[in-house]
């Protein structure tokens, strides 16, 4: 399978800042030759588009891109996947990027005719602060999923094609959970391979939408997936607690921010007391 071809796709909306790295580790820090690399964006503003345009000159043959209107982050990637032509399909946000040479190892695991879909780990990278952190992919089942919606880690998926067309791809009427959606689905059709290496890097950075007000519709979507799989009240609620203590911790980073007690820069760094000695010694 050494030939196969992988067909990564990227949501894109005014990520300019960060959306030259995304392309660079798909198209030139990869060890795997045949790729296509296919960026749906929605009318960016802030020079995307002639990010894009200089990338469809230097790769012709790997790269190109849709620019126009789209309904959301989910109806950009399922209009990824109807142009894309690989047997492998990964997925990468305009603001995140791949490890480099990991894709001969991705197409390796894919030589096992029984693995539909595989997740590697990830790391977290935080802006403004020189800070990675190592997060290992929890094991994906369709009952953790239930138990846990904090297990999904998307930077480091991959998947078979015929999974994707087997569950109808991305559900276009989410905003946030686009991704549990979907792992939801798939792991009724098979349960991924878990792969204890480490395969993207999650940026986290004041624009991200797992920040502020987003994280309320996030919990809806969540709770609406969760009457949807018939779980009962008490699990939906176990499984939303950790979800809304981190949701008003946020809250209560934001206000300290506000007050001055933390800097600024750790805006987008997740709050927790293990870090509170990171804030107030900075």
């Amino acid at each position: 399978m050494k030939n196969i071809l992988i067909s990564i796709i990227t949501p894109s909306y005014n990520q300019a800042k960060f959306i030259r790295r995304t392309l660079d580790s798909v198209l030139l820090h990869q060890n795997h030759v045949n790729i296509e690399h296919i960026v749906v964006d929605g009318y960016s503003s802030d020079g995307t588009l002639e990010i894009l345009k200089e990338y469809k000159n230097r790769y012709p043959d790997k790269f190109s891109y849709i620019y126009e209107k789209d309904s959301g982050q989910s109806n950009a990637i399922n209009k990824g996947f109807k142009r894309a032509t690989g047997d492998i399909i990964g997925w990468i946000n305009s603001d995140d990027y791949y490890e480099k040479h990991i894709f001969i190892d991705v197409v390796k695991e894919f030589n096992d005719p029984s693995v539909a879909w595989i997740i590697g780990n990830v790391i977290s990278t935080y802006e403004g602060i020189n800070k990675m952190e190592k997060i290992v992919s929890r094991k994906i089942t369709y009952q953790n999923l239930l138990k846990n919606p904090d297990i999904v880690a998307q930077q480091g998926v991959f998947f078979r094609r015929g999974i994707l067309e087997a569950v109808g791809g991305w559900d276009d009427s989410f905003y946030m959970v686009m991704d549990y959606d979907l792992w939801i689905r798939l792991s009724k059709v098979a349960d991924p391979k878990m792969i204890n290496k480490y395969w993207g890097y999650f940026t986290h950075h004041s624009n991200s939408k797992t920040l502020g007000k987003t994280k309320r519709i996030q919990m809806e979507e969540i709770m609406h997936i969760l009457k949807r799989e018939n779980v009962k009240y008490l699990q939906r609620q176990m499984a939303l607690s950790k979800k809304r203590f981190y949701y008003y911790k946020q809250k209560l980073k934001h206000l300290l921010i506000k007050l001055r007690i933390i800097d600024k820069k750790y805006y987008s760094y997740p709050c927790s007391s293990k870090r509170w000695e990171i804030w107030k010694n900075k």
